[in-house]
């Protein structure tokens, strides 16, 4: 989310020709849709800043926002990670939502609770896949919240039942309701005939498998959870100020 922050000329001549009245700032930002908003405020009031926060924790993306992931694997089963990297930006995600300023309104420590409810399960997700990815698939275990939904994967990536016939149940349900249904498998298929087979195939179970069936168990996948808080908070912001709404961009 994109913001724009200006003392008004007139509110600040006004200011100077008469102690008696506050500069009046504005404050204009966009959202995730490229909606332009706009309101204005006595600095001598509301703290900028804070402000600002608020504005974000209901409007924008970075109240809720999750650091890069700690992993990536490529289409030849090539794994990149960065663990530690990634715990150290999710502590540091963690200390700055917990402290950050925000206008006591209703639904503001709601969404910081929230915010971090699923920063902790998100990372740790992360670190928990990309354990898996680097050799201990056991370690998805640990994730509580779909240790028993979508244990399979884990079994065929721990070599406990067959990695292939699970591997090719995922594509084959994961291809039929796409709008290429053949092509989609023969992309996954495609792996078997390849360089480091395996791998990709491990892979494909671990992120395609283990991780999409994950997500449904997510605290980020409730997203009516989310817009309450956030358009509770838009209510008490809306009581306070006047909020311009200008037309959407395409």
């Amino acid at each position: 989310m994109k913001f724009l922050d200006r003392i008004s000329l007139a509110g600040l001549m006004l200011l100077i020709s008469n102690s008696s009245y506050g500069a009046q700032a504005t404050m204009t930002w966009e959202d995730g849709a490229l909606c332009q908003f706009e309101l204005k405020f006595d600095p001598t009031k509301y703290d900028r800043e804070r402000l600002k926060n608020t504005i974000d924790a209901a409007y924008g993306d970075d109240f809720f926002s999750i650091p890069s992931p700690a992993m990536a694997i490529d289409r030849d089963g090539r794994i990149t990670s960065q663990i530690t990297e990634f715990q150290q930006a999710c502590d540091r995600k963690r200390d700055a939502v917990a402290n950050l300023p925000l206008l006591e309104l209703p639904g503001a420590e709601e969404a910081r609770k929230l915010s971090l409810e699923q920063l902790e399960e998100t990372c740790r997700f992360d670190v928990l896949e990309a354990r898996a990815a680097l050799g201990d698939p056991a370690a998805l275990r640990q994730f509580a919240p779909s240790a028993a939904q979508c244990s399979s994967y884990i079994d065929a990536l721990e070599g406990k039942t067959d990695l292939r016939a699970v591997w090719r149940n995922m594509v084959e349900s994961r291809c039929r309701d796409n709008s290429r249904p053949d092509v989609c498998k023969a992309n996954f298929f495609s792996a078997e005939t390849r360089p480091n087979a395996e791998a990709r195939i491990k892979a494909d179970v671990l992120t395609y498998g283990w991780g999409n069936c994950t997500t449904r168990y997510l605290k980020t996948a409730d997203v009516q959870k989310e817009s309450s808080i956030r358009a509770k908070l838009e209510k008490g912001l809306r009581r306070l100020f006047k909020i311009k709404a200008y037309p959407c961009s395409d």
